[in-house]
């Protein structure tokens, strides 16, 4: 019996290795596709193309100006920064300049407060509140003296927006004062770990 149990086993080991040895290699991968590198297809825009898109923002159509400060925007014009605050202060039509500050608040690079505080004496009332509010997300309180001349606006929400505004500077100063706080008082503590160590 142990007789033939070996056998059984060396048969299986043996069948084993003859499959192994029969069974055929691998095959090595394919190395892998060359890197293609695309040229550099280099700016979409020529500068006349760019200067003429800047002229756009006087076209008489309003639609074409909002195209225009929009496409500048998106191609990053490194000057659309001052042309968007020229817009806010000179652009007819109050939609392209409450269009024209929601632009301003998407890129910090871009946030002008000398134009958004123009703005704040603008003619229309939806102007003025969409300023504020820009205002408020920049948290500048440098200007709080022009957002505070708004409490006495003729409009309800104007007064309104004014208040937020200013609300919003106080909760910025006050987390500023917190983070102030916390770190006076981290470092007083670091001193006395410091100082206990050096009386050891």
């Amino acid at each position: 019996m142990r007789r033939l149990l070996a056998l059984v086993v060396f048969l299986g080991a043996a069948a084993y290795l003859i499959h192994e040895y029969l069974k055929p290699a691998p095959r090595p991968l394919p190395p892998p596709p060359p890197v293609v590198e695309e040229p550099d297809p280099g700016p979409m825009f020529s500068e006349a193309d760019v200067a003429r898109i800047r002229a756009s923002l006087k076209d008489g159509d309003s639609n074409v100006r909002w195209s225009a400060a929009q496409l500048l925007y998106s191609i990053r014009d490194p000057q659309l920064g001052p042309l968007l605050e020229q817009m806010i202060a000179e652009d007819p039509d109050p939609e392209v300049r409450i269009k024209v500050i929601g632009l301003m608040k998407g890129r910090e690079d871009l946030v002008r407060l000398g134009g958004l505080v123009r703005a704040l004496s603008d003619t229309d009332k939806d102007v003025r509140i969409k300023a504020l509010q820009a205002i408020g997300d920049v948290g500048d309180p440098s200007v709080a003296t022009w957002v505070t001349a708004l409490l006495k606006d003729p409009e309800p929400e104007v007064k309104i927006a004014a208040l937020e505004t200013l609300g919003r500077f106080q909760d910025r100063r006050k987390k500023e004062f917190k983070a102030l706080a916390e770190k006076l008082k981290k470092d007083y503590e670091e001193a006395l770990r410091h100082a206990a160590e050096h009386q050891r």
